[in-house]
């Protein structure tokens, strides 16, 4: 059955301050009146876009205990509450549990990049992990908002050569994660020069306190505030589709570039290959002086020279040492081995082994 609180609620975290607090007004009587375990998650994600992180581990204490979305938003609450503390042990926990399904996964994976990201922003290694520039502030202390390819917020304390983690920042959800496209080194390049990436606000060192006039001031929110609203999301539309055209052509450039590498490079062909070279029959020897020559003796070589060198010259052609070799060799190996064995039978004086015929009746 379809809970309509949370039908009405939407896919959370909502975008905009005003559309949240709904969310949270919503899921909230859907956790005390109806599905309690599956308004917790949304609950707990809208509270932390808020940035609400002690209310959003409160709403998480509902949500079903195999729901791996719920082990990603507890991580980020432990990361959003003062000072991180316990981030790396509750970030360990969740990557320990089994990843069965896709919503499973897809949590493995955010969830080692997070581990990747943490481990870049602490001097660790910085190829692998993406980040952008979401906003900045000068005053009264320096600090400036990251965003990872994990969807994850990083309020930091920028240094000339590395960043001091504060705390995770308020989290915009999955659509966070494709802003993320800069390697660290180009982040902390952007930190000298004081860059403020798209101007968003950089939230405090100490997470909000949760204050019901906040929500009942954003329900009463009036139609020019509204479509305020309305047109900063549009203009935010409008920068995405920007930078997607940018990348797009980018893109076709270098695929346009690797084109023409490729026509101008000669193309390689394959040697041709010589035709084979017809391998002369072996004569098999008629007379003593053919088999001496065969077998390269002298004339006056005794019967024991002529048994080693016939066996020294009929290992060689032995159908184990031929084996996967061309036809033709192992045919010219066949052909050596019957022509020294009628050398042997000349210089010695046997009668040529012949195939034993059938008696006739």
């Amino acid at each position: 059955m379809v809970d309509p609180f949370i039908a009405a609620a939407g896919p959370a975290p909502a975008r905009g301050t005003e559309s949240r607090w709904r969310q949270v007004a919503l899921l909230a009587a859907s956790s005390a009146v109806g599905d309690a375990q599956r308004a917790a998650t949304g609950l707990a994600a809208t509270l932390l876009a808020l940035d609400h992180p002690a209310a959003a581990a409160v709403a998480l204490e509902r949500a079903g205990p195999d729901d791996p979305w719920a082990r990603w938003w507890g991580v980020l609450a432990v990361g959003q509450s003062s000072g991180a503390s316990g981030l790396a042990e509750a970030l360990a926990a969740a990557r320990a549990a089994e990843a069965s399904g896709p919503d499973a996964r897809e949590v493995a994976r955010r969830l080692e990049d997070l581990h990747d990201e943490l481990n870049a922003l602490a001097g660790g290694p910085s190829e692998r992990p993406r980040f952008s520039v979401l906003g900045h502030r000068a005053r009264p202390d320096r600090r400036m908002l990251l965003g990872g390819r994990s969807s994850s917020a990083f309020l930091v304390d920028p240094g000339w050569d590395s960043v001091r983690l504060v705390r995770l920042g308020p989290s915009e959800g999955p659509a966070l994660g494709n802003r993320a496209h800069q390697t660290f080194d180009e982040i902390i390049g952007a930190v000298r020069r004081g860059e403020s990436g798209p101007g968003w606000t950089v939230p405090q060192d100490e997470p909000l306190t949760l204050d019901p006039e906040s929500m009942l001031s954003a329900l009463r929110e009036d139609p020019a505030a509204r479509d305020r609203r309305l047109v900063n999301l549009a203009r935010e539309v409008a920068e995405e589709r920007e930078r997607l055209v940018d990348e797009r052509a980018a893109l076709a450039e270098e695929r346009a570039m690797m084109a023409a590498e490729r026509a101008r490079r000669p193309r390689s062909r394959p040697a041709p290959v010589a035709p084979a070279t017809p391998v002369s029959p072996v004569a098999v020897p008629r007379t003593a002086d053919e088999a001496l020559v065969l077998l390269g003796l002298a004339s006056d070589a005794p019967p024991g020279e002529v048994e080693r060198a016939y066996r020294e010259q009929v290992t060689r052609c032995h159908p184990d040492r031929v084996a996967g070799l061309h036809p033709a060799i192992q045919g010219q190996a066949e052909g050596l081995t019957v022509a020294l064995n009628a050398a042997r039978d000349l210089l010695l004086g046997r009668v040529p082994r012949r195939p034993a015929q059938r008696a006739r009746g």
